[in-house]
């Protein structure tokens, strides 16, 4: 007597492709193998019914669109040694997983310091001065272990955005 046995096929799954967040950036400087960008203004600035109270006008004076897009420059790695120039217009992207560590880096760790912190003291001595106390504390030790694990992602270059393609002359932030 013998068994037939009939194989099925099983879908290959295939790894998931890590998603970024993209947006585009103008390139203001090229020193070598580096280059600074300047993010690109999204259309919804200076439209809006507050715009004339915001800062939001041309000059160069200290809260106007020039000078806050000069604070928000940043340094681009280019290692392969693209031939950008300035002017040009660039997608630039950071992986959404990047995104969720430096999240829960700097709001997670000093809130969930703080909140056990606060659980154990108010357990201990069940007083609220002393929880008080003891959730402030535990919120300063939530503070120093978030700037050490960002200065480990930023060590480990995680958080670093990537060159992603050139961008089309009609293309915006929204189309991205």
């Amino acid at each position: 007597m013998t068994e037939s046995v009939t194989m099925t096929a099983l879908p290959v799954i295939q790894p998931a492709a890590t998603s970024s967040v993209e947006g585009i950036a103008r390139v203001v400087r090229v020193l070598g193998d580096q280059v600074w960008l300047e993010p690109e203004q999204t259309t919804s600035c200076g439209h809006c019914a507050s715009s004339a109270s915001c800062g939001t006008r041309e000059a160069a004076g200290m809260g106007s669109v020039t000078s806050r897009l000069q604070a928000r420059r940043f340094l681009l790695d280019n290692p392969d040694g693209q031939d950008f120039r300035e002017g040009e217009r660039l997608v630039v992207g950071v992986s959404e997983r990047a995104l969720l560590k430096a999240a829960l880096t700097a709001y997670g760790l000093p809130l969930l310091f703080a909140l056990v912190t606060a659980s154990v003291v108010q357990g201990l001595y069940g007083r609220d001065e002393t929880t008080l106390l003891g959730m402030l504390a535990g919120l300063g030790l939530g503070l120093l272990a978030a700037r050490l694990n960002a200065r480990r992602l930023a060590a480990r270059g995680e958080l670093a955005p990537r060159f992603v393609r050139r961008a089309r002359a009609d293309e915006t932030c929204a189309s991205v």
